[in-house]
Order: structure tokens, then sequence, then C-alpha cells
């Protein structure tokens, strides 16, 4: 008798872990891969039982999409063969849902297809639902990319309304702006840190002064980089904006494009948003201001910048550890956290050598092990606090 009671028990976990779930975008909440493989299981055997249900194909697009990372063309055969495949099967199951329009949108936009066809896809799935978060931003790409200012206002209102992007990821990207010099140049990576930082400056005036540029989009899009450029009044030879076709690696088209821009135009102050990961491209030529570091080919001294930034231009409310409104992007949140280590670990190294301890340093102090632990760096960290180590 326990042994059968045993056996339904276990039956029943079974079946409860295999229950399909929704799957988010993975800036909203990213889950580990085998969650994904199985999702992408499970919502295969939905779509077959139910062909009809446009949201359990989305869901299976997505599951798909997200194994291995985020999809795109170079991933391999067998897995663009798979997404292109889910595609395919929405247009003959569910050809007029806003979850076609979506993922097809989606998909085109890891291609190199025309613009008009992208657009009229958008465009259908807007009429259905004109506030699809997934179509908002592909609309935002095209009008980013192309430069349609007019309609950008309008999109980034309906986007921040949507709640996609919850207070702490905004807060992240208001103290990423807060890191900058006037009239700053900042390459940011991908999409998902671009709107947040874009929606601050459209909706809310703030720091209108800088430019932001899509680390993604000047690497393979040559009208976009070259335009954004061009309002500066910055001229950058083809040569070096053509290198990127040749560039094994996107940071090493980045790299000439920065160091050409500095040479022509040695007061516009550029920088890297702290996700970036610029510092291999730049050993020593980056200083962190907080969550962002400048560009420098001679060395300056950054505490003052650092120093005044974090402490009179920051929002550091969300930190504590009893903030969060965050729902299911509060694993994203956690995560963009650890980007503080780092600025957090300078100010409070600087505070040691100047003898000052008070709340704040003490904040500092226990912020800096508690988020460099979870990044498996805390001894690294006590090392370099210590003054054993000079970089952390």
């Amino acid at each position: 008798m326990k042994r059968l009671i045993v056996a339904l028990t276990l039956l029943s976990l079974q079946a409860f872990a295999q229950k399909p779930e929704k799957i988010y975008p993975i800036n909203v909440q990213e889950r580990d891969q085998d969650f994904y493989k199985t999702q992408s299981k499970l919502w295969g055997e939905e779509v077959k039982k139910h062909p009809k249900n446009a949201d359990a194909w989305k869901n299976y697009y997505n599951a798909s999409r997200y194994i291995d990372g985020v999809f795109r063309r170079d991933k391999g055969a067998d897995k663009e063969k798979m997404i292109y495949q889910i595609v395919a099967e929405m247009e003959k199951n569910v050809p007029t849902s806003v979850e076609f329009y979506d993922c097809k949108a989606g998909l085109m936009g890891n291609s190199n297809t025309d613009t008009t066809s992208y657009l009229k896809i958008v465009r259908k799935g807007l009429a259905i639902d004109p506030n699809d978060v997934g179509l908002l931003e592909c609309y935002i790409n095209y009008c980013e990319i192309n430069g349609k200012p007019e309609k950008l206002k309008d999109l980034y209102t309906r986007l921040y309304n949507s709640n996609r992007y919850t207070e702490g990821i905004m807060e992240t990207a208001y103290n990423i702006l807060m890191s900058l010099d006037k009239n700053a140049i900042v390459f940011v990576d991908a999409d998902d840190d671009t709107y947040p930082m874009r929606m601050l400056q459209e909706l809310k005036g703030i720091r209108s002064d800088v430019t932001i540029m899509n680390t993604s989009f000047t690497t393979y899009l040559p009208e976009y980089s070259s335009r954004m450029l061009k309002k500066l009044n910055i001229s950058i030879s083809d040569k070096i904006l053509n290198r990127r076709y040749y560039a094994t690696e996107p940071m090493d088209f980045l790299k000439d494009l920065v160091v050409a821009i500095h040479q022509s135009n040695p007061d516009i102050p550029i920088f890297f948003d702290i996700f970036c990961r610029a510092e291999k491209t730049f050993p020593d030529s980056l200083y962190c201001t907080g969550l962002a570091w400048k560009y420098s080919p001679v060395k300056i001294n950054n505490i003052a910048r650092l120093k005044n930034n974090i402490e009179n231009h920051f929002h550091l409310n969300y930190l504590d550890s009893y903030y969060n409104n965050d729902g299911v992007s509060a694993g994203v949140v956690e995560d963009m956290k650890t980007s503080y280590v780092t600025p957090f670990a300078i100010l409070y190294k600087y505070y040691l050598e100047m003898g000052e301890s008070n709340d704040r340093t003490e904040f500092y102090k226990n912020f800096i092990m508690k988020y460099a632990a979870k990044l498996g760096k805390d001894k690294e960290m006590e090392e370099f606090l210590q003054g054993k180590k000079s970089n952390i």
C-alpha cells in the first residue's frame, strides 16, 4: 500500500512538473535551458491538440526561440528550420491572430527582409491590438532605424503604459543616464536596454542631451549608425563603416568606430553602458562613472564623477532588500543589481583610503559582498577591497 501511495505521489508530481507554463520574454523573466527545452515540447504537444489556439502557438514559438539563447540566424540550421516551421504553421492555423503577426514580425526582424513587408505585418497586428508589446517594440525598432521620430512618442507611451518594463528596470535605466556627461554618446547593449532609456527621454524629458546608440543596430545596419552620427555632425569614412561586414566580433567594429569618433571629435564624451561588456575591448581606456564606462585614451581621475553621480543623482531606494515592485521581473531586476558591484566597490575602497565610515559606506559594503557572492566573486572582491588586487 505504501509503495502504491508513493508511486501515485510521484506520478502526481511528475504531471504537475510537466504542465505547460506561460513563456515570458527573457527581458521580463529568464529561465534555464532545461525549462525552455521542456516547455517547447509541452507547447508543441499543446498545439497539436489545439491547433487553433493562438496563445499556445505563441508560447511554443517563444519557448523554442529561447533554447540556446535568443534566436538569430547564426544559431544553426536545425533551430532556424524549427522556428520558421512554427511560424509557417501559425500562418496556416491562426493567420489573422495578433499572436501570429507578433511572431512573424519578430522572425522577420532576424532576417534581411524588406522594410515594406515588415511594416505591413507590424501594422496588421497593431490594428488588432494597438498595445501588443512585441509589435510595439518591432514598430519602435523600425522608426529608430529609419529615422521616423514623429511616431516614437506615441509608440513609447503605449509601451510604457503596458508595464512591461517594471519600476526596477526603469530605475536602472535612469541611473545609467545619470552616469553620463552632458551631450554624451552612449552605446547600449541590445534592444531591451535601449527601450527603457529611450522611454525616459521621450516621455519624461530625462537626459535628452544624450545620444543613445543601440550596439546591434550600430554594428549591423549602416543606415542607422550613419544617420545617428550625421545628427551630431560626425563624419566617419566608409572604410570604417563598411568594416562591420568583415568583423569577426561586433566589438571589433565598435572599437574602430569609437576610436574614429574620438579622433575626429575629441570633445564629444563617449560611454558604454555597464551591460555592454566593453572592458575587454578597451582594457586600459574605460573609467567607471556609475552604471557606465567612459572612454578615454588618456588616464583620467573618475572618482569625483563616480561619487557625484551615485550620491547626488542616482535613485537607490529600489536596491533595498525590502523593496520589491517588479512581480514576474523580480529575477531580472535582481540580476541587474549585480551591475552595481563594480561602482560601489570602487567608491567604498575610496572611502576606506580616506578613512571614512558611515551608514552609506556600510550599505556599500553589505551590498558589494552580497552581490559579489551571487556572481561567485566574493573572494576576488575581498582581495580588491584589501588592496591585494588592483582590478575587480
